[in-house]
């Protein structure tokens, strides 16, 4: 979810996104709703599959390709360009919404109404007179989804594949992440694995060029600046450009054919060859790494934490 704070026009997590020409009366009531906890969902904690997945410094591959799913959403994108300072440092920017949605699985609820909240009075038109909404159930959900999608792709390639039970389970655990959030499923959210591929599948069809994939300076190949204050201009100029087209070829070869077919971009059969290289590569070196070596600090803090209240879970 690339969330934006109001007013201040300062970026956070991806679903500052919207709704089509006008609310419905569903989705009005919907926007202030807080969800209850479905009943048979799984715990979160240290024995669940997203616990394990998600928070591994792997993630990182497909980040951008979760955000390209995110911004090839028309309202996605045009909330991001008017209430947003993406384009001023895309990189810094990316790294600070991806905290929040990382805390949000290991944290639980709290993280998740802190990000809901953001997206509040985060509301505009499109070109055409059409209205969007960041809480819309439906674009926020969209958002969700390509969040969850992350560590999918990343199975049988830069990690460990999964079966088709823990594919199930993996799906069930995001459900639960979601409600975290406080926001009701939409009618047309899956619930299962199964339902979720379809979902995907015809979503990848409603997407599109974007103004936001327009202007990404990752996306057209142009001079980043550093992601954090900290580090130094001389340490990230040489690191820039190879980053940046390292991060842009992986989320090209993972993103779905039909929509990289869409937004013109090429992946050769040669691409596909050196991708399948560098992420068995990837696997066998994190293979051999310890835990708290292979997962970012939220994540194991969180397992920490676990352990020393044996195995709490959400």
């Amino acid at each position: 979810m690339t969330t934006v704070h109001p007013s201040t026009k300062t970026d956070t997590a991806a679903d500052g996104s919207a709704a089509d020409a006008g609310l419905s009366a569903a989705q009005e009531a919907a926007q202030g709703h807080v969800a209850d906890p479905q009943p048979g969902l799984p715990e979160l904690g240290p024995d669940s599959i997203l616990w394990d997945r998600f928070g591994d410094w792997r993630s990182a591959f497909v980040a951008l390709a979760a955000g390209v799913l995110q911004i090839a959403h028309r309202d996605i994108s045009r909330s991001l360009v008017q209430q947003s300072n993406v384009f001023d440092n895309e990189v810094a920017r990316l790294v600070r919404s991806a905290f929040p949605i990382i805390r949000a699985v290991y944290e639980g609820p709290e993280v998740g109404s802190m990000i809901r909240d953001f997206h509040k009075d985060i509301k505009g038109t499109h070109p055409d007179g059409s209205r969007y909404h960041s809480l819309n159930p439906e674009v926020y959900y969209w958002a969700h989804a390509t969040f969850a999608a992350m560590p999918y792709q990343l199975a049988g390639n830069f990690m460990p594949d999964m079966t088709k039970a823990e594919k199930d389970q993996l799906f069930q655990e995001c459900r639960t992440w979601y409600s975290f959030y406080g926001v009701a499923e939409p009618e047309s959210a899956p619930k299962t694995y199964d339902e979720y591929i379809e979902y995907m599948d015809r979503m990848i069809d409603e997407l599109g060029p974007s103004e936001t994939i327009e202007r990404s300076r990752i996306i057209n190949g142009l001079t980043l600046d550093t992601p954090d204050p900290s580090v130094p201009k001389w340490a990230w100029k040489p690191v820039a450009p190879f980053a940046s087209k390292l991060l842009l070829w992986v989320a090209i070869g993972m993103i779905p054919d039909k929509l990289r077919d869409k937004l013109g971009w090429e992946w050769t059969k040669k691409d596909a060859r050196r991708l399948k290289l560098l992420s068995t590569g990837t696997r066998a070196v994190f293979s051999v790494l310890p835990r708290k070596a292979r997962m970012v600090p939220i994540a194991s803090r969180a397992y920490e934490k676990a352990e020393a209240e044996g195995g709490f879970h959400y």
